[in-house]
């Protein structure tokens, strides 16, 4: 236990600390929270990171107490945590766009920024790196599926003439709609582990299944008992729970005496602070020269953002009488689709260069720079 706890506490990451400790003070003295809303902002995100880190390495450490396999199926439930709980924060404060628009945006950071960074760092003594060809292969197909899956919802409601609605507090046809289909994409999703770890485990062998966020251990630590890492766990999460009620709040304030453009927010400003972890993750791997881990930590990431965060979140919120819509804003999901394209495309050959990591950075830049720049129509 006291070497995980010193795996949790002693790292260049721990420096972060003190902005999550400010961010808990604020959320218990509002008195204190004075500050320009812009540094606000800024204050809580950074409050964020380190407690990211720390749940990916409690996933990790709760992977190998479980085995690769059961390891695998925790670390998906797990490995998004701090995406899910921030979603759910805005869910349950009813901002219905936000909550869509992050997790488009996480998936765009993810395939595009982390992605393209860890592959420039993994190629830059070599003429290319390799992926494993069966893990690829199935990740990009279903990152094709669930892009194609969940634009179905939109389009229908398109169709109707009504707009896109991101979601509602009264039950309507629509939502019942989106509950039916978040259902359909939650149990194709985990069929793909039956595929993965049962009927097809051999074309997978020396990759594992994993969730979003992996930390490659050391050898020869002392394992911590597993009541000890569900314990950390849920208090790492207590502690997430309040720094993500103090970053949405001061995220709404922000967008309201800024003026700024909320897709900009939604698409590229929060998911930096969210998938920080999984970048920390995807360059050391490209440092190191493995990117099926990088790889992993990034487009599965993703895959498990659509397939699993956002139709839990859907169907949580009809318990939560929070009626949240499978409606992607237009240009959210154009430039989702977008990102799915070039993603499939730079792994079909089974290897990376660093000019397909610059390609992935230059989209994810237009991308950056046209939510900041061009406003949204009114």
């Amino acid at each position: 236990m006291a070497d995980l706890i010193r795996r949790l506490l002693i790292s260049r990451w721990s420096l972060l600390l003190p902005f999550t400790l400010l961010t808990l003070l604020s959320v218990a003295f509002p008195a204190l929270e004075r500050i320009p809303v812009l540094l606000s902002f800024g204050l809580h995100g950074l409050g964020l990171v380190p407690l990211g880190r720390m749940i990916a390495v409690l996933v990790d450490a709760l992977a190998q107490r479980l085995g690769n396999r059961l390891g695998g199926l925790v670390g998906v439930a797990l490995g998004n945590l701090v995406e899910l709980v921030v979603s759910f924060t805005a869910l349950n404060s009813g901002l219905y766009p936000l909550v869509v628009t992050s997790l488009a945006g996480a998936v765009i950071t993810n395939c595009l920024l982390v992605l393209g960074l860890s592959t420039l760092v993994a190629s830059r003594r070599v003429i290319a790196v390799p992926i494993h060809a069966h893990s690829t292969q199935l990740q990009t197909q279903q990152l094709l599926i669930s892009t194609i899956l969940l634009s179905v919802p939109s389009i229908f409601l398109l169709h109707q003439g009504e707009g896109i609605s991101a979601g509602s507090d009264r039950f309507e046809g629509f939502a019942l709609y989106s509950a039916l289909v978040a259902a359909l994409v939650l149990g194709y999703y985990l069929l793909s582990f039956v595929y993965q770890l049962g009927t097809h485990r051999r074309l997978f062998a020396g990759v594992e299944a994993s969730g979003g966020i992996q930390m490659v251990s050391a050898h020869g630590r002392q394992r911590a008992s597993l009541a000890t890492i569900l314990v950390l766990i849920a208090l790492v999460s207590l502690l997430l729970v309040g720094v993500s009620e103090a970053l949405v709040s001061s995220l709404e304030q922000l967008v309201a005496k800024l003026d700024l453009n909320p897709l900009f927010v939604g698409l590229v400003l929060l998911p930096l602070f969210g998938s920080f972890a999984e970048a920390v993750v995807a360059v050391q791997a490209g440092r190191n020269g493995t990117m099926d881990l990088a790889m992993s930590s990034t487009v599965e990431s993703s895959l498990q953002l659509l397939l699993f965060v956002l139709p839990v979140l859907v169907l949580s919120g009809m318990v939560m009488e929070r009626y949240l819509h499978l409606a992607f804003p237009p240009v959210a999901l154009a430039c989702l689709g977008c990102t799915v394209l070039m993603v499939d495309w730079i792994s079909k050959d089974r290897q990376l260069s660093w000019y397909e990591g610059l390609q992935l950075l230059l989209l994810y830049a237009s991308f950056a720079i046209g939510a900041l720049l061009l406003p949204a129509a009114p």
